[in-house]
């Protein structure tokens, strides 16, 4: 096997390299989904808000 004909200076580099490529793949992932939650409570809380205002705007009207 190749693998086993590399230097200990070769071995580690080739682990570090797949470390920090997985690392940023894995911060890659987590900013994805961070950003989808963050999108998703963006949404719930413009529903929230237009539910409040239309409840308000009829309260107003009904009470006039």
């Amino acid at each position: 096997m190749k693998f086993n004909k590399l230097g200990i200076v070769s071995k580690v580099a080739i682990c570090w390299s797949i470390i920090t490529v997985g690392g940023i793949y894995a911060f890659y992932l987590s900013k994805r989904s961070i950003v989808a939650n963050r999108y998703e409570h963006m949404k719930i809380r413009e529903r929230m808000y237009a539910s409040y205002t239309s409840n308000t705007v009829a309260d107003q009207i009904s009470n006039e």
